[in-house]
């Protein structure tokens, strides 16, 4: 794993040290296509409209997932440079944290499933949001959130709905049931998000001391017949609850070393979060991290 840390003064800046750190970790990067490789992952990297903009494929020229994920604006609050980023890149998994504007932070992260068996490429990738410029801020509750047409989670794998496919700020191409990107069976079906974990995710931190355990972060798929298949379980991010934590902060778990992050911004007096808002409670996750 490599650690890498920087300034930028804009968003190019941004794709620029997020591509160095790739290509250092042995990604293949074709300026011309602008698209990041790695065995089958795929990942077109653009800045447009002042948006980091991320598609995943599964070919160099082909095989796109149905919308962009973003690193940007969202709602009235712009992101403010010169902001602080932090790349944490792993064999098959890449995350980017910025930092901006004192408590605010945002992220994309993309990589391949570890879970055996999907017929697809197992790529998955997310970003703070989809291809809206979520007009209405972050909405996000201890369960999952069911996105509007200008809201969304700014969280990984928060929620499955597809019939919010502009505002959809995670894809995993499994293609279960030959349906490549999608998340669900159908348009409108329930949606999945950390729903298995919730009852975890409501009682942390502990009562007991304090501490905030890390939960595994984790895609589902809807199948029929209303069954759920895991697609992806990240190696190196976990969920958490970060009352008890500062932005930032590294959490020293046996040999392990997890630095913990907001979703989008810290807000203890809404811990559990809320509908078109500018935070994300309490409501975070933590990156292994091997840096100094």
């Amino acid at each position: 794993m490599a650690y890498y840390t920087g300034s930028a003064n804009d968003m190019a800046a941004v794709r620029s040290a997020l591509v160095d750190a790739c290509v250092a970790e042995g990604w293949a990067w074709n300026e011309v296509t602008e698209v990041l490789s790695k065995g089958a992952m795929f990942l077109r990297l653009q800045v447009v409209s002042g948006y980091l903009s991320l598609l995943g494929r599964t070919s160099a020229a082909s095989g796109d997932a149905p919308n962009v994920v973003r690193l940007g604006q969202i709602g009235s609050v712009p992101i403010v440079f010169p902001l602080t980023y932090e790349v944490f890149a792993f064999e098959s998994e890449v995350y980017l944290v910025c930092r901006y504007s004192i408590d605010f932070y945002q992220w994309c992260a993309f990589g391949n499933s570890t879970i055996q068996g999907l017929p697809g490429s197992g790529m998955w990738l997310g970003a703070s949001i989809g291809s809206l410029a979520a007009d209405g801020g972050i909405r996000i509750d201890p369960e999952s959130s069911n996105n509007g047409a200008s809201h969304t989670t700014g969280a990984l794998f928060w929620y499955t709905q597809n019939n919010g496919l502009s505002n959809r700020n995670s894809f995993v191409h499994s293609d279960l049931d030959g349906q490549g990107w999608a998340l669900s069976q159908t348009l409108g079906a329930s949606y999945v998000g950390p729903g298995p974990l919730a009852p975890l995710i409501s009682v942390l931190p502990s009562r007991w001391n304090s501490e905030a355990v890390l939960l595994p972060l984790r895609s589902w798929k809807v199948r029929p017949s209303s069954k759920l298949s895991l697609t992806s379980e990240l190696e190196h991010a976990r969920y958490t609850r970060i009352d008890n934590y500062v932005p930032g902060e590294v959490v020293s778990i046996g040999p392990d070393r997890w630095k913990v992050f907001p979703w989008y911004r810290k807000d203890t007096s809404a811990r559990n979060g809320g509908n078109n808002i500018d935070h994300t409670g309490t409501f975070g996750w933590a990156i292994r991290y091997e840096g100094p």
